[in-house]
């Protein structure tokens, strides 16, 4: 057994939330009322993703074009990323957002070796489209249910550690051996009483994960 680190994407990995950069910048108005919608908890989050997706028309070159100018990468995640390969921790992505961002990104930053799972997009000028191979029946949360991940990782590793920001981190937050937490997940989990640490960049991150990574015998 050991140690492997889940962790979000959008607003955590990079700075901003690359799925609301693609729908500000392509999507059709009236995705944000769709949004609220979800986080009051009238609609799903796979139903809004679907709707949402379908606002979004453009090439895959003029998306990723964009995503490679628009988004950048957190600090200090690169540096953790590569202290987790050296000594083998396993590093996973998990995200609810649109796939095809994610993949644009590692590969622009050289982090393309890291796996992730997330919604399968495939940017269309009459729509986007997407799939959810990731999705659990019965899940009330995410289209990619992130806590069926991390169920994988614990038969695999044992302990896991969750890292996340926002509301569709918060099922799995719930579960995690540890967690971190910033922004909303950070408020929520507060309000909630449920323990956590509160993390503002990745170098917070790596000092936890390798204090745990010290403890293992």
């Amino acid at each position: 057994m050991g140690l492997a680190v889940l962790t979000d994407f959008d607003g955590t990995i990079s700075v901003t939330d690359a799925s609301y950069e693609v729908l500000e910048r392509f999507g059709e108005k009236g995705w944000k009322d769709i949004e609220k919608e979800a986080l009051d908890g009238r609609m799903s989050i796979k139903e809004a993703l679907r709707r949402q997706a379908a606002m979004v028309k453009v090439s895959e070159e003029e998306m990723a074009s964009f995503l490679i100018e628009k988004v950048q990468l957190r600090d200090g995640f690169r540096e953790f990323a590569l202290w987790c390969r050296e000594n083998g921790v396993h590093l996973e992505i998990c995200s609810d957002g649109f796939g095809n961002t994610i993949g644009v990104l590692l590969a622009h930053w050289g982090l393309e070796w890291i796996p992730w799972t997330s919604n399968r997009t495939e940017p269309r000028k009459d729509g986007m489209l997407i799939e959810f191979p990731h999705w659990r029946e019965g899940c009330p949360v995410n289209g990619n249910c992130k806590c069926s991940h991390l169920e994988n990782l614990k038969g695999k590793f044992g302990d896991v550690i969750f890292i996340g920001d926002g509301t569709t981190d918060l099922c799995v937050a719930r579960k995690a051996d540890l967690v971190l937490a910033r922004d909303r997940l950070h408020d929520i989990l507060t309000k909630e009483g449920k323990e956590h640490i509160r993390w503002f960049d990745w170098s917070d991150v790596r000092t936890v994960v390798e204090r745990s990574f010290a403890a293992f015998p």
